[in-house]
C-alpha cells in the first residue's frame, strides 16, 4: 500500500484535535484507501484536522482520483454525508446538504464544518471525556457503597455523547436532538408546529375510526424525564417541553406514562442504568398503558419473572473506554408467540433500522385480532429485549412491528387486515413532525437493494432540533 505524499510538509497547526480513527476516515472516504501505518505517523505529527485534510485534498493522489469522477466536481452528496457522521457526529438533514452542496468544493465545505460552532462544541466535549479517561482508574461497574471508584457524577464519555449521573444511571447529552435543551424547553418549535401535530393525529384518528380501526399514540418517556433526579447538571424548566405542550395546549390523545414508570422505581428500577431503554418492568408499564387505551385488560399481559442475571454494557455505556456494564434480566421463559416474517437480518446487515419488519403469531392468544406496531427501538421485540410488540404478542394473534417512528401507512393496514393500531416513538422525536404517511414496504425494499441505511429525515423530512435551536437564537451554528 502507497504511502501518501503530500504536495507540502504538514505544519504543526493549532487545534489538536487528530486521532487515528480520523486519519482512517478521511483516507477511506477521499482516497478510497486505508491509511498505511507510515500515513497514520506521518499525519499525526501535524496534530490537526485541518492540517491532514489540507495535505489530503493538496495530494496528486486525490486530484487523480477526482479526476475519474464522472461529474467533474469533488464535491458528492456522499461526501457531505460522510463528513457530518465522522466530524459532527449526526446524519445530514436534506437541508444540510443542499446548504454544504453550494459552498462549491469539498475544501469550502470542509473549512465551513471545521469553522462551526457544532464542531468546535463537539471537540469541547470529547476532550472532557479523554481527560476523564486518562485520569485515575475507575470500576466500570456501579456498586451500591463504592461510589468512590466509580466515575463521578458529570463525567462525560469520550465522544461527547453520554454523561454519567447519580447511582450510575447514563443519560444521552449530545447528539441532533439536544436532549436537555428540549427538556429545559430552551428550544423554540417552528411556526405552526403544534398545528401540524394536530392536524396529523386528527386525520390518522379519522382514518381508523372510518376503518374500524382502534388505535393508540404511545410517547415513550425520556430517561432523562423519569430519572430527573439523577441528573449531574441543572434542569431548570424554563418553558414546557414539547411534549408537555401537545398534551396540555393542542389536548392531543397521547398516552405517556411518565408518571406511572417514575412512581415503580420504589420497586426497582424502570429503566435500566447504562442504556437508554427500559428494563422488563419498565416495558411491562409501557405495555400496560398502550392495551389500556386500547381497551384490551393489563390482566392479560404476562407477569414479570426475570431469568438469571448476566453483565452486560448497554447503548449508552459503550460510549465509554472500558464499556461501562451492569447486571440485567430478561423475562423468564420463552415467549407464547412464534416470529412467522421478519427482514431485520436483512437490514440489520447494511447499519439499518427503518424498514424492519417483523410478525409475530400466536394461534391460541386470549384476543384473535391483528395489532400493527409502527415503532422504533422502544417497540421493537426480540428475545434479547421485550419492547412493546413483545408484550402484545402475548395477547393478539397476530402483531406486525413496522420500523418507522410514530408511521403510518393505511395501505399496509389494509393488507393485514390490522383492528389494532399503535403510532409509538421515543419522546426526543415529538418535536418534529413525522410524515402524514409512508409506504413502508417500499422503505424495507429500498434499503436492502441500495445496501445502505435510510435515516430519520425520510420519516421526518424535517429539520432536526440542533437546527431549530440554532434559528431560534439567532446563531450560526452548523
Amino acid at each position: 500500500m502507497s504511502f501518501l505524499v503530500p504536495k507540502r510538509e504538514p505544519a504543526r497547526a493549532a487545534g489538536d484535535d487528530l486521532r487515528r480513527e480520523d486519519i482512517d476516515a478521511v483516507f477511506r472516504e477521499f482516497l478510497g484507501r486505508s491509511a498505511a501505518s507510515e500515513d497514520v505517523s506521518f499525519w499525526m505529527r501535524s496534530g490537526s484536522l485541518r492540517a491532514l485534510l489540507d495535505g489530503v485534498l493538496a495530494s496528486d493522489e486525490y486530484a487523480e482520483r477526482v479526476a475519474k469522477r464522472e461529474t467533474g466536481s469533488d464535491l458528492s452528496r456522499e461526501d457531505i454525508e460522510a463528513v457530518f457522521l465522522e466530524f459532527l457526529g449526526r446524519v445530514a438533514t436534506p437541508g444540510d446538504i443542499a446548504a454544504s452542496m453550494r459552498t462549491g468544493s469539498l475544501k469550502a465545505f470542509l473549512d465551513e464544518v471545521l469553522a462551526s460552532e457544532e464542531y468546535v462544541e463537539r471537540i469541547a466535549k470529547r476532550k472532557i471525556g479523554e481527560a476523564a479517561r486518562t485520569g485515575r482508574p475507575y470500576l466500570n461497574c456501579f456498586i451500591d457503597g463504592w461510589e468512590g471508584f466509580t466515575r463521578p457524577p458529570g463525567d462525560i464519555s469520550p465522544d461527547g455523547v453520554v454523561i454519567v449521573g447519580e447511582s450510575g444511571h447514563l443519560f444521552i447529552y449530545g447528539g441532533t436532538n439536544d436532549n436537555v435543551a428540549t427538556h429545559r424547553g430552551e428550544v423554540e418549535m417552528a411556526e405552526g408546529w403544534l398545528e401540524e401535530w394536530r392536524t396529523l393525529v386528527a386525520k390518522r384518528l379519522d382514518h381508523a375510526q372510518r376503518a374500524g380501526r382502534r388505535l393508540a399514540f404511545l410517547v415513550v418517556p425520556e430517561k432523562l424525564a423519569v430519572y430527573t433526579d439523577c441528573f449531574p447538571q441543572d434542569l431548570t424548566v424554563i418553558a414546557p417541553r414539547p411534549v408537555l405542550r401537545q398534551l396540555e395546549e393542542a389536548a392531543l390523545p397521547l398516552v405517556y406514562p411518565m408518571e406511572a414508570l417514575r412512581d415503580a422505581r420504589n420497586g426497582g428500577n424502570t429503566y435500566l442504568s447504562t442504556d437508554s431503554h427500559l428494563t422488563v418492568r419498565g416495558n411491562q408499564i409501557l405495555a400496560e398503558a398502550t392495551v389500556r387505551e386500547l381497551g384490551v385488560s393489563p390482566a392479560l399481559l404476562p407477569d414479570v419473572d426475570t431469568a438469571s442475571p448476566y453483565l452486560a454494557a448497554g447503548d449508552l455505556g459503550r460510549h465509554f473506554d472500558p464499556s461501562l456494564v451492569e447486571v440485567m434480566r430478561l423475562m423468564a421463559g420463552a415467549s407464547r408467540a412464534t416470529v412467522v416474517s421478519d427482514n431485520r437480518a436483512e437490514v440489520a446487515s447494511v447499519g439499518g433500522h427503518i424498514g424492519t419488519m417483523r410478525v409475530f403469531r400466536h394461534e391460541d392468544a386470549p384476543d384473535q385480532r391483528t395489532a400493527v406496531v409502527f415503532g422504533d427501538s422502544y417497540g421493537f421485540g426480540d428475545d434479547a429485549y421485550q419492547g412493546l410488540s413483545w408484550w402484545l404478542a402475548q395477547i393478539f394473534r397476530e402483531v406486525h412491528f413496522v420500523w418507522v417512528p410514530f408511521g403510518w401507512d393505511p395501505e399496509y393496514l389494509d393488507s393485514v387486515n390490522a383492528e389494532l393500531v399503535v403510532c409509538q416513538t421515543a419522546e426526543r422525536f415529538m418535536a418534529r413532525v413525522p410524515r402524514l404517511k409512508v409506504n413502508v414496504g417500499s422503505l424495507a425494499r429500498e434499503t436492502i437493494a441500495r445496501h445502505r441505511a435510510i435515516s430519520e429525515e425520510r420519516i421526518f423530512g424535517d429539520r432536526s432540533i440542533r437546527a431549530r435551536a440554532r434559528d431560534a437564537l439567532g446563531g450560526s451554528r452548523r
